[in-house]
């Protein structure tokens, strides 16, 4: 039986805590495939002291080709923890792959979030604008990447916009891309508006939708963006910055992650639903049982209490259907 080997791969970062979510996320996608998956960076995470990683050094994509040679594994599959097509996905890694002397080993690179439409990214960034306290009427929401010297990706950023002010029902002017920062020279204008400039320009209240996935030196607490914003927004603004797309409070970028690796996943059953239901069945049943003490003792004429047990009868259908159909919020 041949043998696969499943990385996560980001672009990396000097920064403990990318790395350290990588982990973390890893962990999370293993369990919806049930699959051992493997967090590895393109590049400079394998810098950081391994002692402020909880004493395991990080794997950069070089060393898990080589690892992966030594052990005999016949199938590499990556799932790219990026937006779009990046060059580090369609150019740096099938060129690292092909330095290694692969032999036999083959690469197989899955599709990037953004995949054919981007309706999984669209739904991760409403949730975080609405966690963000975005206000609808008066907002101007900026969605902002890092920026890329691929045109490709800016390509899929922009999309997003376009298709995010359509589903929020908002002006279009009224959701801008941006990059935080640009390559030098013309060829890379398409990266334009940077966030400076954009926020610059705002003359009311603004929300930076955010375009990136882990902390690090650009995004986070004290990051490039929270600078940006502190220095360039004009002081009679108020501007709110929303979490990143790995944002456990709603747990959707595991899932993304799984749906675009075309391999078989199993969603977590929402276990929540249980003490819901079962707490609104007990309420049920105490007032079932006080109306039949209260018929019973006279206090109730035959009218009523069809329509008491009516009404609990429809709530108590309700709380099965919850019980058994509910989902989570996502």
């Amino acid at each position: 039986m041949a043998a696969t080997r499943i990385l996560l791969v980001d672009n990396g970062s000097l920064q403990p805590a990318a790395t350290l979510k990588l982990r973390e996320l890893s962990a999370e996608v293993s369990h919806l495939l049930g699959k051992t998956i493997h967090p590895v960076s393109v590049l400079h995470s394998h810098k950081v002291d391994p002692a402020l990683l909880d004493g395991q050094p990080a794997v950069i994509f070089e060393q898990a080709v080589q690892q992966a040679k030594a052990d005999g594994i016949d199938e590499l599959i990556v799932l790219p923890l990026f937006i779009g097509p990046s060059l580090a996905i369609t150019e740096y890694l099938p060129k690292v792959f092909a330095e290694a002397q692969p032999g036999a080993l083959k690469l197989t690179i899955k599709p990037t979030l953004y995949g054919e439409d981007g309706a999984g990214l669209r739904q991760i960034l409403t949730e975080n604008l609405h966690e963000a306290g975005w206000d609808p009427d008066l907002d101007t929401v900026l969605l902002c990447d890092h920026g890329s010297p691929a045109p490709e990706v800016t390509e899929c950023r922009d999309a997003l916009a376009r298709d995010l002010a359509i589903e929020l029902v908002v002006p279009p002017e009224r959701v801008i891309a941006c990059s935080m920062e640009r390559r030098e020279g013309p060829e890379y204008a398409f990266n334009e508006p940077l966030l400076a400039t954009a926020l610059g320009r705002c003359t009311g209240n603004v929300t930076i939708l955010m375009l990136f996935i882990l902390p690090g030196r650009h995004a986070g607490p004290g990051g490039d963006v929270e600078t940006i914003a502190k220095t360039h927004a004009p002081e009679s603004i108020q501007v709110r910055i929303s979490p990143l797309l790995n944002n456990p409070k709603h747990g959707l970028l595991p899932e993304l992650i799984a749906q675009q690796s075309g391999l078989p996943w199993s969603k977590p059953y929402d276990w929540r639903v249980w003490p819901v239901g079962c707490l609104t069945c007990l309420a049920i049943a105490i007032a079932g049982w006080m109306t039949i003490v209260l018929i019973i003792q006279g206090f109730l004429d035959d009218e009523r209490s069809g329509q008491i047990a009516f009404t609990a009868a429809t709530i108590l259908i309700i709380a099965l259907g919850y019980i058994a159909f509910a989902k989570p919020r996502r």
